[in-house]
């Protein structure tokens, strides 16, 4: 499926699970490299860019987080650019939210005549980028909720519940650290690009601006990593020390019970004459002396503070 959006002589082509017939359209319609619509044709999960004597080729994998059931899992979201002076191409085979909404408010803009900012099709790029990041931003604030909902749990004493809900955690901050790492190394060869630049040497501070963006995004993954790290150490402390005070008790509670247990034991040998047993409140006095060691057994611990 193909859309296009125009302003000013400055074409955007958005295409969704593209067909042969409009990839090669394109490629006659503006002069691609045959690579570049192999490139678009298919999704390939690997970031990279190409440089061009008129355009740039861009492949970026979005991490987009989505809920599944009662988790939530990143996914990898791939979108290819192709960056001219006076078009725009996008490329994809799932849906992005992102550009969803930047579509709707470019055509809005459009018809009210805001869109003065845009006067080639990089300034457009560089709007998409700055929406996308913006998204992946939210994905994070979110992810941080999570976490800050996570630690009223841990110190309201539900600690074993959480190790799930920080496993779960950990692995999107690590799916989103993963796909979103190669960014840095496409900004920065797109900035230090040794060809001269189709867009023009006045975009370089867009470009800086969009490493700048990716930054940010990325500070956020490292602070998130870090509240996670935290609030693990913390929950897995807590953890411990709740199991530890369980076994206590539970030896503390053997340990009282031992006595009467060996009393009964001690009582139960088939001798030929057994002390007590033949009295006439025998059964008494041995239950009383089992409650009476028991006692004694719970004074002690209680005198050196272990219950």
């Amino acid at each position: 499926m193909t859309k296009t959006h125009s302003y000013k002589g400055i074409a955007w082509i958005d295409l969704q699970s593209p067909d042969d017939g409009e990839i090669g359209d394109l490629i006659r319609r503006y002069g691609l490299h045959p690579l570049v619509g192999e490139e678009l044709k298919s999704s390939s999960t690997l970031a990279k860019i190409d440089f061009y004597s008129e355009y740039i080729l861009i492949v970026l994998t979005i991490p987009v987080r989505v809920k599944k059931g009662d988790v939530y899992n990143v996914e990898d979201r791939e979108i290819d650019f192709v960056i001219g002076k006076n078009f725009l191409i996008t490329a994809r085979f799932d849906v992005i939210e992102q550009l969803e909404y930047f579509a709707k408010i470019f055509e809005a803009n459009s018809i009210l005549g805001r869109n003065e900012q845009i006067e080639h099709a990089g300034h457009m790029f560089y709007y998409m980028i700055k929406k996308i990041y913006a998204g992946m931003s939210e994905d994070l604030e979110n992810i941080k909720d999570a976490l800050l909902t996570a630690e009223t749990s841990i110190f309201s004493g539900d600690e074993k519940s959480m190790v799930r809900v920080l496993s779960n955690v950990s692995r999107e901050l690590i799916d989103f650290r993963q796909t979103s790492r190669i960014h840095r190394d496409i900004w920065t060869d797109l900035i230090d690009m040794k060809e001269e630049n189709p867009l023009g040497k006045e975009f370089l501070p867009y470009m800086r601006d969009m490493r700048d963006e990716f930054n940010r995004v990325h500070e956020l993954v490292g602070n998130c990593r870090e509240l996670l790290a935290d609030l693990r150490e913390t929950n897995d402390s807590l953890l411990n020390t709740k199991q530890n005070e369980t076994i206590k008790t539970l030896t503390l509670i053997a340990c009282i019970f031992y006595p009467p247990t060996f009393i009964a034991a001690l009582f139960t040998i088939p001798a030929i004459s057994v002390p007590v047993i033949d009295v006439a409140k025998g059964w008494s006095m041995i239950v009383l002396f089992m409650i009476l060691c028991s006692s004694l057994m719970w004074w002690w611990f209680k005198r050196k503070q272990w219950l």
